[in-house]
C-alpha cells in the first residue's frame, strides 16, 4: 500500500498535469483558430485586389494587368477565370491551375505538387463578355500552410517545454507542501515511539496541530489515560495481593517450620490455625477475581425489582444482623424498580448490607431509601472517626474494629465502588451529624 505522503504527491501531480494539459489544448486551439481565421481574412482581401487589379474600374477586363503576377508575394498562388471558366491569368509562380471552388468559399486542399494550401474564392459582376470586356469573373487565391505550421509547431514546443518546466517545480512544490503539511503526523508518531510502557502519563499537545488532527490527539490521550489506569490497576492489583497474601503465607510457613521442629506439638489447634489462613487467602482470591472482573466486563441493561433483590442479599446476612440485634427497613415503594446489571448490583448491594449487618451499632437497624436517582444506605456508626470515611474504600483497609476478623480482607467496599463506576453510577459515603454512616449510589 502507497504511503499517504507518495499517493498525495501523485494526486497533486495528476491534478496539476491535467490542468495544464486541457489549458494547453484550449490554448493551441484557441490560437490556430485565430491563425486559421486570419488567413481566411487575407485571402479573401486578396481576392479584392487581384479583382481590382484585372478588372480595372467598372465591369470589363484590362487588356494586361499593370501589376507582376508576383507582386502580392512569392508565397501567393493567384488565378483568374471568365464567366465560361476559361483561365483568363494567373500569378507567376503558380506551376499548374488552381481548383474552381463552386462558388464563395475557403478550403484547405493539396495540390497537384503536394503543397497543403488554404484556397479562398470569390465572384464578381455579371453579364456577357466580348474578348476582354465586361463580364463576370472567378478569383481563386491561395497561400501554403507552412508558415501556420511553423507556428504551431513553436506554440507546441513552448508548451511541452512549459508543461515539463512546471511539472518539474510541481512535484517539488507539492513535495515539499506534502511533507510540511504532514510534518504533525510525524511529530505524533515521533510522539507515541517515544512512550515508555512503564511511564504511560505523556500526552499529545494539541497546540499547533491543524484542526484536522485535534480530535486524533484527543483521542489518543484518552486511550492513553484509559491504559494508564488500566496498567495502574493491575500494578495495584498485583502489589496488593502481595501484599495481603503475606501475612497468611507467613502465618502458614510459621506453623509448618513449628510443625517440623515439634511434630508431637500443636494439635488440632495448629490445624485450626492452617484452616483459618487458607480461607483468609481464598477469601482474598475470591474477592480479587471479583474485583478484576468487574472493572474488566461491561455492564448490562436490565429492570429488576429492588425490594425482591435487597430480601435475597439480606437473607445472606440476616442470622448475623439478629444475632446482634441489627434490623432491616425499606423507605421506597413496594413495585420500585432499579435499572442496570443484576450482578454488579448484587455485588454493590450485598457488600453495602453485609458491612451494616456486621458493624452498625447494636443494637440498630439498617435503612435503605431509594428514588430515581440513588439508592441509599444507612446505618448508626458512632464509632468511626470522620477522617476514616474517606479510606472505607481503599482497598484491603479494614478499621480497629474488623482488624481482628481473619475472615475480612477489606476489599468489599472497593468491589461495591467498581460496580457502581462500571455500571456509570458514583458511591460515596458520609458520616452525618447524628453520628449516620450514608453509603449513597447514585449519578
Amino acid at each position: 500500500m502507497k504511503s499517504i505522503r507518495r499517493r498525495l504527491t501523485a494526486g497533486f501531480l495528476a491534478g496539476f498535469g491535467l490542468l495544464w494539459l486541457g489549458a494547453g489544448t484550449t490554448i493551441y486551439y484557441s490560437y490556430r483558430s485565430g491563425l486559421m481565421a486570419g488567413m481566411e481574412a487575407e485571402l479573401l482581401n486578396l481576392c479584392r485586389q487581384v479583382r481590382t487589379t484585372v478588372g480595372g474600374p467598372g465591369r470589363g477586363w484590362r487588356a494586361e494587368p499593370p501589376i507582376d503576377p508576383e507582386a502580392l508575394g512569392p508565397d501567393v498562388f493567384w488565378q483568374v477565370w471568365d464567366a465560361e471558366g476559361a483561365g483568363v491569368f494567373r500569378s507567376g509562380n503558380l506551376a499548374a491551375d488552381l481548383p474552381r471552388l463552386s462558388g464563395d468559399g475557403v478550403e484547405r486542399m493539396t495540390l497537384a505538387d503536394g503543397t497543403r494550401v488554404m484556397i479562398a474564392g470569390r465572384q464578381f459582376g455579371g453579364g456577357g463578355r466580348r474578348g476582354f470586356g465586361r463580364g463576370a469573373m472567378e478569383v481563386t487565391v491561395a497561400r501554403p500552410l507552412d508558415e501556420i505550421r511553423g507556428k504551431l509547431n513553436r506554440l507546441l514546443a513552448g508548451l511541452l517545454a512549459v508543461g515539463a518546466g512546471g511539472v518539474a517545480a510541481g512535484w517539488w512544490c507539492v513535495s515539499l507542501w506534502v511533507r510540511r503539511g504532514l510534518a504533525p503526523l510525524d511529530r505524533i508518531a515521533g510522539q507515541v515511539a517515544a512512550i515508555d510502557v512503564n511511564a504511560l502519563n505523556g500526552r499529545f499537545a494539541e497546540s499547533g496541530l491543524p484542526a484536522e488532527l485535534q480530535p486524533i490527539a484527543g483521542r489518543l490521550d484518552e486511550l492513553m489515560e484509559r491504559l494508564g489506569e488500566s496498567f495502574r490497576r493491575e500494578r495495584r492489583f498485583s502489589a496488593d495481593l502481595a501484599h495481603e497474601m503475606r501475612t497468611p503465607v507467613a502465618e502458614l510457613r510459621t506453623i509448618a517450620e513449628s510443625a517440623v521442629k515439634w511434630p508431637d506439638e500443636g494439635g488440632p489447634a495448629a490445624w485450626r490455625d492452617v484452616v483459618a489462613s487458607v480461607k483468609r487467602m481464598e477469601s482474598v482470591v475470591q474477592a480479587m477475581l471479583q474485583l478484576a472482573r468487574v472493572e474488566r466486563e461491561a455492564a448490562a441493561a436490565e429492570t429488576l425489582g429492588l425490594r425482591d433483590l435487597i430480601e435475597a442479599l439480606w437473607a445472606d446476612h440476616r442470622a448475623l444482623a439478629e444475632s446482634r440485634g441489627v434490623t432491616l427497613r425499606l423507605e421506597f415503594p413496594t413495585g420500585f424498580e432499579l435499572t442496570g446489571d443484576r450482578g454488579m448490583w448484587s455485588h454493590l448491594l450485598g457488600n453495602l448490607l453485609g458491612n451494616a449487618a456486621e458493624y452498625a451499632d447494636a443494637p440498630g437497624e439498617v435503612v435503605v431509601v431509594a428514588d430515581s436517582s440513588r439508592v441509599i444506605v444507612s446505618n448508626p456508626a458512632r464509632k468511626l472517626k470522620p477522617e476514616e470515611v474517606e479510606r472505607l474504600f481503599d482497598r484491603f483497609w479494614r478499621g480497629d474494629e474488623a482488624r481482628g476478623e481473619s475472615v475480612h480482607c477489606g476489599l468489599g467496599l472497593s468491589l461495591a465502588r467498581a460496580c457502581a463506576e462500571g455500571m456509570g453510577l458514583r458511591l460515596v459515603a458520609r458520616l452525618r451529624d447524628d453520628g449516620w454512616l450514608e453509603m449513597r449510589a447514585g449519578k
